[in-house]
């Protein structure tokens, strides 16, 4: 690939691209680093930014993390019935009787005997108390019970910025993070911080896929219903974050996030960061500018789109270090202070001098 450098710009050349992998693309950014100016260091990182480097975007692309419900347990109390539904209405006591049914398609199911019962809409605690008090008069030395069997599907619309958008007829017991993964998890523009869920014309939920990730919290994955629509809009804000931290790569912001938030999505500094300070390169609309944010602005320090914060390494050097070498019992490195305070006290806590040295009189 050639580069050519025109008004302090790094531009790429007529046979970019062509027969080189992504690696060695990079292998020959690094290369050119020594003669870029940071206009056109920062213009091509982000030529090569891709999004599997933007945090908790792959997480509906996992195959062993797909979010199917589990099928194998028993029917929550708050389910609520629809068409479809496969019941078993006990009564057991006076009277032994088992009624199976499906919930028809305008709400009712049928008893032998008594006639149609609507129950679309209610949850499983509401049917079984309004069978109760339906079929009580006749089953009075009986108790009745209302159990579901096999739960009927329905069909969600996932719209907007995921990779397949469409209508997916999923189980009665899907979420949220069901649906988004069989739609192929967000593109390189959806948002993770702000999915909305809209039932009826009116928004039920919002999903902040941060909030699970990282604080293991499910708010907003609720239990979907049929024709729910989820709409993934493009993200606000995307950082950049490199250098000393434990998980440095692009980070989806909310507004108003600060960076002391985004040094806390990459899990904090690395032992050997320089936590005093951290550097933020920003486009203006016109040109870059840099700010140095010390730790006690991290926590107010808002971010905007496209910014890059870097962390730098602490210094290659010693702040309390005295070394001695020599004919000594026990040289190496000394901490400089306390009773450590001169050289007789240095040699103290080096055991000595051998019997080899040799002390210079002045």
């Amino acid at each position: 690939m050639q580069m050519q450098k025109q008004n302090g710009r790094l531009v790429k050349g007529q046979d970019e691209g062509r027969g080189m992998t992504r690696d060695e693309r990079l292998e020959e950014m690094n290369n050119a680093i020594g003669f870029m100016d940071i206009d056109s260091l920062i213009y091509y990182q982000n030529y090569f930014k891709d999004e599997s480097q933007v945090f908790g975007r792959n997480i509906f692309n996992n195959k062993n993390l797909s979010f199917e419900p589990n099928m194998n347990i028993a029917t929550p109390q708050n389910y609520r019935l629809g068409p479809g539904d496969a019941v078993f209405i006990d009564i057991y006591g006076a009277s032994q009787k088992t009624i199976e049914c499906t919930v028809s398609p305008d709400g009712f199911v049928t008893i032998d005997g008594y006639g149609p019962v609507e129950v679309s809409g209610l949850t499983v605690s509401q049917a079984n108390a309004k069978l109760r008090s339906t079929l009580g008069s006749r089953y009075s030395s009986s108790h009745i019970k209302l159990t579901v069997g096999e739960t009927r599907s329905i069909m969600v619309n996932v719209m907007g910025e995921v990779k397949a958008p469409g209508t997916y007829t999923l189980s009665a017991f899907a979420t949220v993070f069901h649906a988004l993964y069989m739609a192929g998890g967000t593109n390189d523009l959806g948002t993770l911080r702000n999915i909305k869920v809209y039932r009826n014309n009116r928004l039920v939920t919002v999903v902040d896929i941060y909030d699970y990730m990282l604080n293991g919290k499910l708010t907003g994955n609720v239990r979907l219903a049929d024709n729910d629509v989820i709409v993934v809009g493009p993200y606000d804000c995307l950082v950049n974050l490199t250098g000393k931290v434990k998980r440095p790569m692009w980070y989806e912001m909310k507004k108003n996030e600060s960076v002391g938030s985004l040094l806390k999505y990459a899990g904090g500094f690395t032992g050997d960061a320089y936590t005093k300070s951290v550097r933020v390169v920003r486009k203006t609309g016109k040109e870059y500018s840099v700010y140095n944010v010390d730790e006690f602005d991290m926590s107010s320090f808002q971010v905007s789109d496209e910014d890059s914060v870097s962390v730098d390494s602490i210094l290659d050097r010693y702040s309390n270090m005295v070394e001695i070498k020599g004919a000594v019992f026990r040289p190496g490195m000394y901490q400089v202070g306390g009773e450590i305070n001169s050289v007789r006290s240095l040699l103290e806590h080096a055991d000595g001098l051998r019997e080899e040295a040799r002390i210079l009189e002045t």
